[in-house]
């Protein structure tokens, strides 16, 4: 049994990180909007608020204001446009500013899941698509004004500015997509998994992306998933926008360092140790620092797909955006301030090509992003897919003007319906994992070939299930190779707060792995388990493989 004596860092789990909230018997932790937008400059058409009593902001309606002219907060907004405005490097950016002159996300929606919305702001009001936003708070359910009701509830807010605040309307900056619908869904309010899952199913035939800066908490822990989230993610994927799919992103979370051992080092954590960013329809949003860097803060993974922009490790750089009650802010950070930039890059796509599925967009993310920290030794370039792919960012930095170039022209790999899949492939190693003896460590290894008649010849989306019986799980360093001999580490031995097996435990557990994409699936994958700790052992029982793709 391993105890850590841990001190957790008092700016990790910040508002601007991850927001806390009580999901049924579930905790979520936050990391961290709609056909068209609406009318310019003037708030939800309505003439009386619902009741506000018990609410710690007290609203009045705006008054309207027909507004033109220079956002003056957007010179500062250094992820749109980065010329080194605080002190970071020129160039790393979304490259937002030349995808506008083809579209500013016109006739798509995003919807926000998170805490609240002000959907009275004067930056955010314009693309409020009216009537379409729902709140679940207590007492005011079935509204659509889903706005902060206590002093803390101003994460949604500040993610959806850096989405879609609007635009040339000569107050406060603008989102990645500042013209595109935002829808308000305040699930986080509750919590409850039944509010959550009918949030992310929520107005499926009209919202193109579902934003979400939150998932499990960053503790070293495995995060399981409610049924019924992941049934309403599958849901969205198979169902939405009349067939072609609802585009869900996540943000990967900030457990990079959750906490600080009595040596002042960090614990850390992997995205793949949370089942929300395991799931097949998922974009697990990453982020990097204004120098293009990885914060020491932000998880690494296999099932990373591309980076927005968030503040650094040091915290001495941040992101601009919406606060409540018509203020702004110029203090966010961490991955929920990243994840809104992929969903806003993945709404101009929808804007300029409303045809594309879920599926394209991850595709057109992955092959039109910039290879940000060169210099990293972690990217690896597989010449069977013409990809390359880094634990730390995925397969780079959204680019929005690369990716709109991209899919002007894309033909369509289709939807969920023309989606294949091979296997799940199992197998029932049941051998024994040696425990580590100093630095000395012992690897298990089994195969499974994946025969020709698989008919995939371009991975998009790989699950294993892994299944160990093991008195401390954060031992296991686990694996996977695959037949062109590309390695994805689905996790490495951590510690975790708490008594007994505190890490959880891996039982018929998903790994979800986006690692890669685009490689051949026939020919032998290998796991390799380790336990990679002193003390504590255990047996590995089984794991499978299944294989989605064309």
């Amino acid at each position: 049994m391993k105890v850590p004596r841990v001190v957790h860092s008092g700016n990790l789990h910040t508002r601007s990180s991850r927001l806390l909230v009580l999901a049924s018997l579930l905790t979520l932790l936050s990391a961290c909007g709609g056909g068209g937008s609406g009318s310019a400059n003037q708030p939800p058409p309505s003439h009386t608020l619902p009741d506000q009593t018990g609410c710690f902001y007290q609203y009045t309606l705006p008054q309207s204001a027909q507004r033109a002219g220079i956002d003056p907060l957007l010179s500062s907004f250094w992820h749109l446009n980065n010329t080194g405005q605080d002190g970071g490097t020129r160039g790393e950016d979304l490259n937002v500013f030349p995808g506008w002159t083809s579209t500013r996300g016109n006739g798509t929606r995003i919807a926000i899941i998170d805490d609240a919305l002000d959907v009275l702001h004067e930056d955010l009001a314009p693309n409020v698509v009216p009537g379409a936003s729902y709140s679940y708070r207590s007492g005011s359910v079935g509204s659509s004004y889903p706005l902060p009701c206590l002093a803390a509830d101003d994460h949604g807010t500040a993610v959806a500015g850096i989405a879609a605040a609007r635009d040339q309307n000569a107050v406060g900056g603008a989102g990645v997509a500042p013209q595109a619908g935002l829808v308000g869904y305040s699930a986080l309010a509750t919590g409850f998994d039944a509010d959550i899952a009918d949030a992310l199913m929520r107005g499926l035939a009209d919202n193109g992306v579902y934003q979400n800066s939150w998932g499990s908490p960053d503790d070293g822990k495995l995060g399981e998933i409610s049924s019924v989230i992941s049934a309403a993610i599958e849901t969205g994927i198979t169902t939405g926008r009349n067939s072609k799919g609802a585009v869900y992103v996540f943000s990967n979370g900030n457990g990079g360092c959750y906490a600080l051992d009595q040596n002042n080092r960090c614990l850390s954590e992997r995205s793949t140790l949370d089942a929300y960013l395991n799931q097949r329809g998922v974009i697990v949003a990453c982020g990097v620092d204004h120098d293009g860097r990885h914060p020491d803060y932000a998880e690494q993974g296999a099932n990373l797909l591309v980076c927005g922009a968030t503040g650094n490790e040091s915290y001495t750089s941040f992101i601009s955006t919406t606060a409540p009650k018509n203020r702004y802010r110029n203090d966010f950070s961490g991955t929920s301030a990243s994840t809104p930039m992929v969903s806003g890059t993945a709404a101009l796509l929808l804007s300029a090509n409303p045809s594309l599925t879920w599926r394209d967009i991850r595709l057109i993310l992955a092959r039109s992003a910039r290879r940000n920290d060169p210099g990293d030794g972690g990217w690896f370039a597989n010449p069977s897919s013409g990809l390359a792919y880094n634990h730390k960012y995925g397969f780079g930095v959204a680019n929005a003007a690369a990716a709109l170039a991209l899919a002007a022209n894309w033909s369509s790999v289709g939807g969920s319906d023309t989606m294949r899949s091979c296997g799940p492939y199992l197998r029932t190693p049941n051998i024994a994992l040696p425990d580590a003896s100093g630095a000395r460590v012992t690897p298990r290894e089994d195969t499974i070939a994946v025969p020709t008649g698989c008919p995939i010849s371009r991975i998009e989306y790989v699950e294993v299930s892994f299944t160990a019986d093991h008195a401390y799980s954060g031992d296991l360093r686990i694996e996977l190779t695959s037949p062109t001999g590309s390695t994805s580490e689905l996790a490495v031995e951590r510690l975790c707060d708490g008594s007994g097996d505190a890490c959880g435990s891996y039982r018929n557990w998903q790994f979800g792995v986006t690692r890669h994409l685009d490689e051949p699936a026939v020919g032998e994958w290998r796991l390799r388990v380790t336990d990679a700790q002193q003390d504590d052992t255990g047996r590995w029982n089984n794991w499978s493989l299944r294989i989605w793709g064309r």
